[in-house]
């Protein structure tokens, strides 16, 4: 130190003492910079689409249809939903696929516009391929709704609809391509009422009117038939010996005015009665069905033949007989063909 001074250098005495609290100040330092960096890092993978825009093919296969209920606008289904994408920042050396979190990395955010309730099966997670493919896939059971034109109800086809949208994206940022790989559907269904046509899978970007603005979507599409044979065989069957019913007022001599009125009103009493046991059948609508024209028309059927009935007995009380046996002669072999245009009308529409 002598030596020092006498160069002129002062020797300074260090104030700063290393310390166990300053250790520990200089760790949890560090820790939170690196839990801030790793953060933002997860952040960017959860928030940020890999690419612009980011192309995410989408199959579905449905398992099975379990009913469809037309008056309520709905049915119940069983599918499976497979998306995959391709994200550069999730690339990795193992030759596995990674198995990994849906919620930890970005993902589309598939939402089904339509669902009235649905369940979800299948864990939320995802494969990584070490390309950064990454495959999402999940079991939806549930019902969901689509709009039913039921106006030649019970011989109408109708269009099962499910829309798929990406939550929170714009068309820019995710685009959806059809995979036909695994689009599809099992060959026998549960649902023995209808026929199913073939599955489609199209791209179809959702609209919300409200705010003016569509978003990435995809639509699934279900052509079903209605079979008619459970209603031709109990509604419109009923119906039809009803109105052979009270046809035959026309077969009982003219001057048997009792037992004529009696079956009309007997069939018109048979008619209301039927109506009321199977209304639970038949969808409460706002407009009126083929259906509901074919009872309606049945109705006045009945109704015609007993005011043909009253018609024929006037003429009798009149004293005119012969004009009597006239009417009720043309009234029995025309009766028929207003109805019989009625079956036509609900068969050929």
């Amino acid at each position: 130190m002598q030596a020092e001074a006498e160069l002129g250098i002062s020797y300074i005495q260090p104030r700063c003492q290393v310390t166990a609290k300053s250790i520990f100040s200089f760790i949890l330092a560090s820790c939170l910079l690196n839990s801030f960096v790793v953060g933002a890092e997860s952040a960017g993978l959860k928030h940020t689409p890999p690419s612009a825009p980011t192309v995410v093919q989408a199959s579905a296969y449905i398992i099975d249809i379990l009913k469809i209920v037309g008056a309520e606008q709905s049915f119940t289904g069983d599918i499976t939903v497979m998306i995959s994408w391709k994200d550069p920042r999730l690339t990795h050396d193992s030759d596995q696929a990674q198995i990994l979190s849906l919620h930890d990395i970005w993902n589309p955010q598939i939402l089904i516009a339509n669902a009235r309730s649905i369940t979800s099966t299948l864990p939320e997670r995802v494969e990584v391929q070490s390309d950064g493919t990454v495959s999402y896939r999940q079991r939806l059971t549930g019902t969901f709704t689509s709009h039913f034109d039921l106006h030649r109800f019970p011989n109408d086809k109708q269009t099962l609809v499910i829309d798929f949208l990406s939550r929170g994206h714009t068309p820019k940022e995710v685009q959806f391509v059809r995979n036909d790989t695994w689009t599809g559907q099992a060959d026998h269904l549960t649902i023995s009422d209808w026929s199913v046509g073939d599955v489609s899978l199209i791209e179809k970007p959702y609209a919300i009117p409200s705010l003016d603005v569509s978003v990435p979507g995809m639509r699934l599409e279900l052509p079903v038939e209605r079979l008619v044979g459970y209603y031709a065989g109990t509604v419109l069957a009923s119906a039809v010996i009803i109105v052979c019913m009270a046809w035959l007022v026309f077969w009982i001599p003219p001057d048997a005015i009792n037992p004529r009125i009696s079956v009309s009103v007997t069939s018109m009493l048979t008619l209301i009665a039927h109506r009321f046991v199977i209304q639970g059948e038949l969808p409460n609508l706002p407009y009126l069905t083929t259906m509901d024209y074919f009872l309606l028309g049945s109705t006045l059927m009945v109704l015609l033949g007993l005011i043909e009935v009253v018609m024929v007995f006037r003429q009798i009380n009149k004293g005119n007989e012969a004009k009597a046996l006239r009417l009720n002669h043309f009234f029995r072999w025309s009766y028929p063909i207003p109805f019989l245009a009625l079956l036509a009308f609900v068969l050929l529409r």
